[in-house]
C-alpha cells in the first residue's frame, strides 16, 4: 500500500498537517467538491483548508505525483479534468492489467480476508459512508494486486486505483442519480466483488479472469453515463 511520507527536514508537526491538508483534498476532488477543471492557488487552500503554505504545497505534490491535481505555470493548480479521452485510456489500462492481475492472485489471496474487506457500507450515500465506501473499494482491489506478489504490478494498481477513485465515486454517487441506482448499483458492485472471491476460492483462473473484467465493464458503463449526462457534482 502507499505509504504516507514524512519527508525529511520536516517536523513530525508539519507532517502530520501536510497528512492531513493531502487527505482533506483528496477526499474533496474524488466527491467532487473540488470539481474537474477548478482551478486554485496554494494561497486560496491554504486558506480554505487552514493549513501552512508548506503543509499545502508537500500535499499537493503527492496530489499531482497520483494525477489528481496538476500545476499550471505562474497560476496555481486545476484540478484534473475528467475527460471521455482520459476515462476510455484508463478503463482500457484496466481491461488489460486487471483481469491478468485477477489471474495471477489466484491461489495466492485469501478469500475470507477479501470478504472481510467487502463487508464495508452497501448503503452509502454521502460524506464518510461515501470515503468508506471508496476505500474499502480500493483496499479490495489493491489486496488482489499484492497477493500476485509483483511489486511493478503492485505500483500500477495503487495508481490505476487512486486515479478510478473519483470515477467511482462519479459513476455511483453522482447528481443524477436516484436513490434506487445508487443502491441496486453498490449491490451490483458488491455481488461482482463476490463472484471474484468465489473464482478465488474454486482456484479457477478463467472464472477470476472474468469475473474481474465484467466488474470494470460495469464501472465504465456507470462512469461514461454519468459524463456524457454531465453529472459531476456528488449526491452529499
Amino acid at each position: 500500500m502507499r505509504q504516507k511520507r514524512s519527508g525529511s527536514g520536516v517536523s513530525s508537526g508539519g507532517s502530520r498537517q501536510s497528512d492531513q491538508a493531502y487527505d482533506q483534498v483528496k477526499a474533496d476532488i474524488i466527491q467532487c467538491r473540488l470539481r474537474p477543471g477548478e482551478e486554485f492557488t496554494e494561497i486560496e487552500l491554504s486558506e480554505r483548508y487552514q493549513a501552512g503554505r508548506a503543509a499545502m504545497r508537500a500535499a499537493l505534490t503527492r496530489l499531482a505525483e497520483i494525477g489528481l491535481v496538476e500545476p499550471v505555470p505562474r497560476r496555481g493548480f486545476i484540478v484534473t479534468p475528467i475527460t471521455i479521452g482520459s476515462v476510455k485510456d484508463l478503463f482500457q489500462v484496466r481491461l488489460i492489467v486487471e483481469p491478468k492481475v485477477a489471474a495471477l492472485a489466484t491461489g495466492k489471496v485469501d478469500p475470507a480476508y477479501l470478504r472481510q474487506i467487502n463487508l464495508a457500507p452497501q448503503a452509502a450515500r454521502g460524506g464518510k459512508a461515501v470515503l468508506d465506501f471508496l476505500d474499502s473499494n480500493r483496499a479490495f482491489h489493491l489486496a488482489i494486486a499484492e497477493a500476485t506478489g509483483n511489486a511493478r504490478l503492485i505500483f500500477l494498481m495503487e495508481s490505476l486505483a487512486d486515479e478510478m477513485a473519483r470515477l467511482v465515486a462519479l459513476g455511483l454517487f453522482g447528481s443524477g442519480r436516484t436513490e434506487t441506482d445508487m443502491a441496486a448499483d453498490q449491490v451490483a458492485q458488491d455481488q461482482q466483488h463476490e463472484a471474484l472471491i468465489a473464482a478465488f476460492e474454486a482456484n479457477d483462473r478463467d472464472a477470476a479472469e472474468d469475473a474481474a473484467r465484467t466488474h470494470i465493464e460495469h464501472s465504465r458503463h456507470l462512469a461514461m453515463s454519468q459524463i456524457f449526462d454531465g453529472n459531476f457534482d456528488l449526491k452529499m
